[in-house]
């Protein structure tokens, strides 16, 4: 018999990429796969409080004190390695402890790799907080959970299974359970022919070996949880769009992005346009929850009406405070997964004409002070943080520019340098270079260099550019809002009009709106009068 092959080392620069396969869920698979994540919850929570006990430990030692006064270099990395030893503040030394736990654990076990998988996620977290690269980490409630269990490798205990044709049908988790694959559509659409042609390009990889691990998310759909299983596969990803070769600059705002290519005109795009439609619903069941929590926990709130900060009492919430807060929470989802799919038509678009992008570094986080709505729904952050992931994949990658030294917004090519308001949109010199003022900066980004260390602008590069292109950068602001700007698309989808819309339409076209008026009556479609002696025609014919 064959031994296979469980050799784990990889080369780091090796790409892989994910495939996601949705699950047909019974009943009873959806009772043990609840028993599951609930065990990994708790497994999760029992290992990160045991790495940020020892943690804790390891700085309270005097040796730990001493060797971060130390100037760093190989002896100094090598004293904190033996000091990790000592305490245990490993990844294989937490491992080692959650293995242990989970044999003792009453519920639902979980397999050897899943459980280490767990451990290398509860230490990275506590491994950040202590180098000081992120906060202190926080244990996963029992209510919300864990979102996704990863085998730790190809060996573990998720398995995909395929059949004697080579069709990929059930992702196996140990010898106990199986949980079937959902189909891709049939038939001859364009969804069903890249729904077949994915599924096959999978199975393919499955028969050639390229599976490095699987994992199993949950996401909750209205209420109810949604499984789909992950497979991580040997390659690079497919190419679905175009890929272009070209430089690319942005300018961004809180909620548009303002973008400038090698040739053409600029474009003006709004981030995440789709968004608006879901904030007044967001609105509403947010307030409906407020009220529900002021009604039922008056002690969270002071004289004032503000929530106090020393924590939330409301405990014994009514069902109709949780069935507004299930509402709240799918109004989030609904308006995250519009968010990121319109972000993503976007970032398709723009790479479509080049790869290597340039923008300003923004600590975009700060922005939330001041456009905390707008920041919340378009998130001008995890936008640039996926555009780069993009483009590093397609062979490009994303250069950060500081605005201290480049001051795009305030110079000209001229060299000459003003500082404008933040209401000022319009960017007009005496050298006659009059552009607007997002596009411009980005046009500029384009000819920023490191220089001596420092990010500057080639003045005399982006001089003789400008010349060619000073009527792609020349589009007014107000012809931008009524979307006749190059690269602007129009608005193609609108909501409907409201009561009070048609009922100024109406009087604006001289009609009866229909509807209940503010004393009481009904507004009817007005009826026609038949004809009376005295209005009707000679001989009883029609008039004409």
């Amino acid at each position: 018999m064959a031994v296979p092959d469980r050799s784990r080392k990889r080369p780091e620069s090796a790409t892989t990429h994910v495939a996601t396969v949705g699950l047909r869920v019974t009943p009873r698979d959806a009772k043990t796969l609840h028993a599951a994540f609930h065990t990994g919850t708790r497994l999760y929570n029992a290992a990160l409080e045991e790495a940020l006990q020892r943690a804790r430990t390891l700085r309270a030692d005097p040796e730990f004190a001493r060797l971060k006064a130390l100037e760093p270099g190989p002896d100094r990395t090598a004293a904190f390695h033996w000091l990790d030893l000592q305490y245990g503040f490993t990844a294989a030394a937490l491992q080692a402890y959650l293995n242990g736990v989970r044999h003792r654990y009453p519920g639902e076990a979980l397999f050897a790799h899943e459980v280490q998988a767990l451990a290398d996620q509860a230490f990275g977290a506590v491994a950040r907080w202590h180098f000081g690269r992120g906060g202190r980490p926080r244990f996963k409630s029992i209510r919300r959970g864990l979102h996704a269990l990863t085998g730790k490798d190809k060996h573990s205990a998720l398995q995909p299974v395929v059949d004697t044709a080579g069709h990929l049908v059930a992702i196996r988790w140990g010898r106990a359970h199986a949980f079937a694959v959902a189909w891709p559509k049939i038939g001859g659409s364009r969804r069903a022919r890249a729904q077949q042609a994915e599924r096959a390009r999978v199975e393919a990889l499955l028969a050639a070996g390229a599976l490095r691990a699987c994992r199993i998310v949950r996401t909750l759909v209205r209420g109810r949880w949604v499984y789909t299983a992950q497979l991580v596969l040997d390659g690079p990803p497919p190419l679905r769009h175009p890929v272009g070769m070209g430089r690319l600059s942005l300018d961004m705002g809180p909620s548009t992005v303002h973008w400038v290519g090698p040739s053409g005109p600029g474009h003006h795009d709004a981030l995440a346009p789709g968004v608006v439609f879901g904030q007044q619903t967001l609105r509403r069941v947010s307030r409906h929850v407020d009220r529900c929590h002021r009604r039922e926990s008056p002690a969270c709130f002071d004289n004032r009406g503000r929530h106090r900060s020393r924590g939330c009492l409301w405990r014994n919430r009514s069902r109709e405070a949780q069935r507004a807060q299930a509402r709240l929470a799918e109004a989030h989802r609904v308006l995250a997964a519009r968010r990121r799919t319109e972000q993503g038509t976007l970032q398709n678009r723009l790479l479509a004409v080049g790869t290597q992008v340039r923008c300003e570094a923004q600590r975009y986080t700060s922005w939330q002070r001041t456009y905390g709505r707008s920041v919340r729904d378009r998130a001008p952050g995890q936008f640039i943080a996926q555009l780069r992931r993009k483009a590093v994949s397609a062979g490009g990658g994303l250069y950060t520019f500081s605005p201290r030294t480049t001051a795009l917004s305030q110079v000209c090519v001229c060299t000459r340098q003003v500082k404008k308001p933040l209401a000022q949109r319009w960017h007009s010199c005496p050298c006659g270079v009059e552009a607007d003022r997002d596009l411009f900066s980005a046009f500029l980004g384009l000819y920023v260099q490191p220089k001596d260390g420092q990010d500057r602008l080639d003045f005399e590069t982006a001089q003789r550019a400008y010349a060619s292109r000073r009527q792609d950068l020349a589009c007014k602001p107000g012809v931008e809002g009524a979307g006749w700007a190059p690269g602007k698309p129009r608005v193609r989808h609108r909501r409907p009009s409201g009561r009070r819309a048609l009922v100024r339409i109406a009087k604006r076209l001289g009609r009866t709106a229909r509807g209940v008026r503010a004393d009481g009556a009904v507004r009817k479609r007005p009826r026609p009068v038949p004809p009376t002696d005295a209005t009707r025609p000679a001989g009883g014919g029609l008039a004409k």
